[in-house]
């Protein structure tokens, strides 16, 4: 019986992601086409070689794990045996690249404007959230730390201070480089946004024009080109591809929620330097400005270079401050896109002690509980971060809906009513009187918006799109209350984490993890929050349809929520399937995400703030902090306490 149900297991498994999931796609790019109107490359054979080489990858590979591994390409069955050569030997995961490759090929060839804009970069992401929050685990059981250890031609080499081969220097410079170009490409192939403001300012008017300093502007190219193969040791080309990486992901992010431009100059004379500028300019665009990444690769090729000739020190810095000062000089870039990308350097060189510095912050919250009491009442301060969570969703509803200040309150109050039912319900026990969990809140503000709905003028699709923007502050300040009550804490790690000491938090009390070092999950979700509002609003002000919005927050949160909670230690958290009954919520997420984005709606309104804004406000700050906050620590009545004594 058992060997029925294991087959009968691996053939939905198939189904779902040898037939369904392609059809899910197909479907998406389809029914998402006349919605993301951007222009599509006219290369239909480079899309169809793309294509091909993307299923010769997929086909490889799992021939390897059929034959060396002894089982099919199933993460959820692994194979017997490790599989480190073949397609393997090439990249990590081959299926998974060359899936991505395929649909962004047949995207291309198919000139499909959904399915290469939208999703192909979104299929790319759940295929990383579904590596990161499920294939990770099951691989460590299967095959201990061995996947970890496994270095293909494409990997990053390992920390020391080993030399590094010229053939592996080649191809991780040809990785970071290639990986570049395809995404700048892309943001030059779309050109200035509708909705784009020039970052031009008085000071950039009066940086006169050198056309002979496009010499130095030019001089990065193969300056920071060839970088990669003078580096000698596996700590610094892994340094500096991890910094590469890292500054982009924060470069083209700035791309996508900030719509900047550089208007041009005119140049004013035929010389041969300002021919030069002009050719460069034909293959370039205004913008893909801000942050610079002639800033940023000039600084990085600095500190590299030195690290390698640390006698020439002052060349390299000597030969930084020209490329910088000739992106003024030849009005390629404004003063606001040179400082952009120095203080994107300056993020990512010290994103380390950054990074520490946050995790503090996020510790010294964490071990911060107070209480007062007022006789049998008790206010505890964490609930002052679910209420500014709270107030800060609210300002956003009542700037979306302003004429409809009774609709937000009814969202508002749903949302925290259908939060306390659903944690009843999935976590509730006498230890946990008054817990709230997540999608409590996301089916009770649905449930309010129909009904509002239902009864009013106001569109669904309008009342969930504002509600998609405002869960974001919510969730992002709500977790503050998180890591103070110790809930949705992580797993021992030996990363970077946050220790729980109070004895009242949920850590010490359940999990019995005080002092131990947690995943941050709290923190995780925080960052995932707040990435994820801004390119929201950015939607938003593109005037995207409500029911696009509001799909794409259900994908980024099921996406990020999907590995957060592989992360998670909670005790009581219940399972289904090997998987956390959380992450199924998170897939369903993702999948009624997919479907919202391919549904017609109107988009939201103007927005405004009504009047009387500040004492709505204070009045639901209040509200929110008494249900998070306030309760009858000594009773034992369902909904009376937060945490028992």
């Amino acid at each position: 019986m058992a060997k029925i149900s294991v087959t009968l297991q691996k053939i939905v498994y198939a189904l779902v992601f040898c037939l369904l999931l392609p059809l899910l796609l197909q479907y998406w790019a389809r029914h998402t086409s006349e919605v993301v109107r951007l222009p599509v490359p006219p290369y239909p054979l480079a899309g169809a070689l793309l294509a091909a080489a993307g299923l010769s990858l997929i086909l490889w590979a799992m021939h390897n794990l059929w034959y060396r591994g002894g089982g099919l390409p199933m993460n959820a069955f692994p194979p017997q045996h490790f599989v480190a050569s073949g397609a393997y030997r090439l990249c990590r995961h081959p299926i998974y690249t060359g899936a991505v490759m395929l649909c962004t090929g047949t995207a291309l060839y198919a000139q499909s404007p959904g399915g290469l804009w939208l999703v192909s970069p979104l299929f790319a992401l759940l295929i990383v959230a579904y590596v990161a929050g499920f294939e990770r685990e099951v691989m460590a059981k299967q095959f201990g730390a061995r996947p970890m250890l496994h270095y293909s031609l494409f990997s990053l080499p390992p920390d020391n201070g080993h030399e590094v081969a010229f053939s592996r220097r080649l191809l991780i410079g040809l990785k970071v480089w290639l990986v570049w170009l395809l995404l700048y490409e892309a943001f030059v192939w779309l050109g200035v946004p509708s909705d784009a403001w020039y970052s031009n300012g008085a000071w950039d008017e009066a940086v006169p024009l050198w056309g002979f300093s496009v010499v130095f502007y030019v001089l990065l190219y193969p300056w920071a080109g060839l970088l990669p193969l003078w580096l000698r040791q596996n700590r610094q080309l892994r340094g500096f591809a991890l910094d590469a990486f890292w500054g982009m992901a924060l470069i083209f992010y700035c791309y996508l929620i900030i719509p900047t431009a550089v208007r041009y100059s005119r140049l004013p004379e035929n010389t041969l330097w300002l021919q030069w500028i002009a050719l460069g300019r034909e293959y370039d665009s205004a913008a893909a400005a801000l942050p610079s990444f002639h800033v940023f690769w000039a600084l990085l090729a600095a500190r590299y270079s030195c690290l390698c000739r640390p006698q020439w020190r002052m060349v390299w810095a000597l030969l930084a401050v020209l490329v910088i000062v000739s992106c003024l000089t030849t009005h390629n870039h404004t003063l606001a896109d040179v400082l952009a990308g120095m203080a994107v350097y300056w993020a990512i060189r010290y994103r380390q002690p950054i990074y520490r510095a946050l995790l503090r912050a996020a510790e010294y919250i964490a071990n911060s509980w107070h209480e007062w009491r007022f006789g049998r009442l008790r206010l505890i301060n964490h609930g002052f971060y679910a209420a500014l969570g709270g107030v800060s969703g609210f300002l956003v509803l009542a700037y979306l809906l302003p004429q409809y200040l009774w609709a937000v309150w009814l969202l508002g109050v749903a949302g925290f009513i259908g939060a306390g039912l659903w944690a009843q319900w999935v976590e509730g026990s006498s230890a946990l009187l008054r817990p709230f969990g997540y999608y409590g809140s996301v089916f009770g503000i649905v449930l309010a918006g129909c009904l509002i709905a239902a009864g009013s003028d106001l569109g669904g699709w309008t009342l969930l799109g504002a509600a998609a923007l405002a869960a974001c502050p919510i969730q992002l300040f709500g977790r503050c209350r998180c890591l103070i009550q110790g809930c949705c804490h992580g797993i021992p790690t030996d990363m970077p984490g946050i220790r729980f000491f109070h004895d009242k938090s949920r850590v010490c009390k359940l999990a019995g993890w005080q002092g131990k070092n947690l995943h941050p999950t709290q923190f995780y979700s925080i960052a995932a929050n707040f990435l994820s509002f801004f390119l929201l609003w950015r939607l938003y002000r593109l005037q995207m349809p409500a029911s696009f919005i509001a799909g794409m927050y259900l994908i980024l949160s099921g996406a990020f929520r999907f590995v957060e909670e592989s992360l998670r230690g909670e005790p009581q958290t219940p399972y289904f399937l090997s998987m956390r009954v959380y992450q199924w919520l998170a897939l369903a997420s993702v999948l009624a995400g997919i479907l919202f984005t391919c549904l017609p709606s109107a988009p939201m309104f103007s927005g405004s703030l009504p009047a009387g804004w500040p004492l709505h406000a204070i009045a639901y700050f209040v509200l929110i902090w008494c249900v998070y906050g306030l309760d009858y620590p000594n009773s034992t009545l369902r909904f009376s306490r937060l945490t028992q004594e």
